[in-house]
C-alpha cells in the first residue's frame, strides 16, 4: 500500500513540474517571430518553424470515418511526384505549408459518366462532411510541413501586417527634399529630393519586407494570392472531393496559387492514382 501511494505521489509531482505544451493562443510564438525579424535571425525563425511543427501534427488516424481517412490519403498522394507532375504542380521547400481544414468531401449517389468525366454540376452527390478538421500527412525528406491552422494563420497574417510608422508628431508634408530611414527602430529624416511621405506605400513596401524576410529562408511557402502579401495562402490547396460510393473514384477541385483545376484519381491495389486532368483554369 505505502508504495503504491509513493508512486503515485511521484507521479503527481512529475505532472506538476512538467510544463505544458505552449499553444500558438499563448503571445511566445508570436512575439518569437517578431524578434526574428526585427533582428533579422534566421535562428529563431528556424525556431519559430520548429515550434509549430511540434505543436501541430498529422490527424489522418483521428479521422471520424472512411470518407475523411480517404480524403487524407488523396492529398498526399497528389503531392506524389508522379502525380503532380502531371498536374504541373511543384512541392518548393524546404518548408511546405499545408491547408488545416477542407472545405468539403461529398459522395455520389449512385455511378454515373458524368461523374468520372469530372464534371460535378451533373452530379448528383450527398455531403459527407464540410469544414473538416485536415492535417494530411505528407513526409519528404529535408522538407518541414507546417499545417495553416486558424490560430496560426492569425499569428502569420498579424505579423505580415504590423507596421510601425515613424512618430506621430513628424510632419510627413513639411517638404520634397527628404528621406525617411529607419534603423533598429529609430527613424531619420535626411534630404533626398524625394517626394512627400506616402504612408499607404510605406505599409505597401513593410509588408513586403517581411514577407520577403520568411521567403528568404523557407523558400516559397506561401501565396499571397489576390488577398495581398498580408494574408497567407498556402501554394497547393484541395478545395473539394468527391468519391463515388465504393471509394474506387475520386473527384478532385484544387488550386495552386493563381490557377487551379479538377482532376480524377482512381485506386489500384489501395493506392490513389491519376486517371486524367478534367479542367484546368488561372485567373
Amino acid at each position: 500500500m505505502r508504495t503504491k501511494l509513493l508512486l503515485y505521489t511521484l507521479c503527481l509531482l512529475f505532472l506538476v513540474g512538467t510544463p505544458l505544451a505552449e499553444s500558438a493562443q499563448v503571445p511566445g510564438q508570436r512575439e518569437l517571430l517578431e524578434r526574428a525579424y526585427d533582428t533579422k535571425s534566421y535562428i529563431l525563425l528556424e525556431q519559430f518553424f520548429d515550434n509549430w511543427q511540434k505543436e501541430y501534427t498529422d490527424n489522418e488516424a483521428e479521422a471520424p470515418d472512411k470518407w475523411v481517412a480517404e480524403a487524407h490519403k488523396v492529398f498526399a498522394a497528389i503531392l506524389r511526384p508522379e502525380i503532380s507532375s502531371q498536374m504541373g504542380i511543384e512541392v518548393y521547400g524546404p518548408v511546405l505549408l499545408v491547408q488545416g481544414s477542407l472545405g468539403k468531401i461529398g459522395c455520389v449517389k449512385r455511378k454515373t459518366t458524368d461523374f468520372l468525366t469530372g464534371d460535378l454540376e451533373k452530379t448528383v452527390c450527398v455531403i459527407i462532411d464540410s469544414a473538416v478538421d485536415f492535417r494530411p500527412k505528407y513526409q519528404l525528406e529535408n522538407l518541414t510541413t507546417l499545417y495553416l491552422t486558424e490560430d496560426y494563420g492569425t499569428i502569420v497574417n498579424d505579423y505580415l501586417s504590423t507596421f510601425n510608422p515613424p512618430p506621430a508628431q513628424f510632419d510627413y508634408n513639411m517638404s520634397d527634399d527628404w528621406e525617411l530611414t529607419e534603423t533598429d527602430s529609430v527613424w531619420a529624416v535626411t534630404g533626398n529630393e524625394k517626394e512627400p511621405y506616402d504612408e499607404f506605400e510605406a505599409r505597401i513596401q513593410a509588408e513586403i519586407e517581411r514577407s520577403s524576410f520568411l521567403r528568404d529562408y523557407a523558400g516559397s511557402i506561401y501565396c499571397p494570392h489576390m488577398f495581398g502579401p498580408s494574408t497567407i495562402v498556402p501554394l497547393f490547396t484541395i478545395d473539394e472531393i468527391v468519391f463515388d460510393r465504393s471509394l474506387h473514384y475520386a473527384v478532385v477541385v484544387y488550386s495552386q496559387c493563381i490557377s487551379g483545376g479538377t482532376v480524377v484519381l482512381k485506386k489500384v491495389k489501395d493506392k490513389w492514382i491519376f486517371d486524367h486532368q478534367y479542367e484546368w483554369w488561372i485567373e
